[in-house]
């Protein structure tokens, strides 16, 4: 019987080194994702949410919601960056008391931009603005209509996710009230697929 011999290649020193970089490469990039997802976990677990009972739900990603009072700080909303600089300057200490705030989510975001602040801070208690262009708003308790979704927020995508609302509910024969408007509760720094975005609209 002939025998058959199997040859295996001998690895040279830059096959080898080729190998050792690409493993290098692939646990750099899975600390770097690690770290990203963690940080992503961190900021959504530790910021606070105003609080709401879910009346109905109309589809997998629509709901009405019962919301209870909240008190706002806004500014004109002419670019993302800008709007967020002033009111961030604000919770961040730069008012008359030279007093923090907590940031909360969502950030919400029509024509203007809007923070709420947290449960127990009011018009009465809240920090005097050292100057900034701030608006301070008491919203009374209302019902909110709202479709959930991940990723970017492009005026294209938001658009076409209003549009999506407006559909379910006039579907249901739900009534609206004013404009819809987009809320944001993450950071820039969470991974796109963990980030929770809501358009919103007030229905009766």
């Amino acid at each position: 019987m002939e025998r058959i011999c199997v040859v295996t290649p001998r690895l040279t020193r830059l096959d080898v080194r080729s190998m050792k970089i690409g493993i290098i490469i692939a646990v750099v990039v899975g600390l770097f994702l690690l770290i990203w997802v963690g940080w992503g976990s961190y900021s959504i677990l530790s910021t606070e949410r105003p609080s709401y009972e879910v009346e109905r739900r109309l589809t997998s990603s629509v709901e009405i919601r019962q919301y209870e009072a909240q008190t706002w700080i806004s500014t004109d909303h002419d670019a993302d960056d800008s709007s967020f600089r002033v009111l961030a300057s604000y919770i961040f200490g730069q008012n008359q008391e030279s007093e923090k705030v907590a940031m909360t989510a969502p950030v919400i975001t029509d024509d203007r931009m809007v923070f709420i602040l947290p449960e127990g801070v009011t018009l009465d208690n809240a920090p005097t603005p050292d100057g900034q262009p701030i608006e301070f708003t008491e919203v009374p308790p209302r019902k909110l209509a709202t479709l959930r979704f991940s990723w970017t927020t492009s005026d294209e995508r938001v658009e076409r996710m209003t549009e999506q609302l407006i559909d379910v509910l006039q579907a249901n024969g739900i009534q609206v009230m004013g404009q819809p408007f987009l809320m944001r509760y993450n950071d820039p720094g969470t991974p796109p697929f963990m980030r929770r975005n809501e358009v919103a609209i007030e229905v009766k």
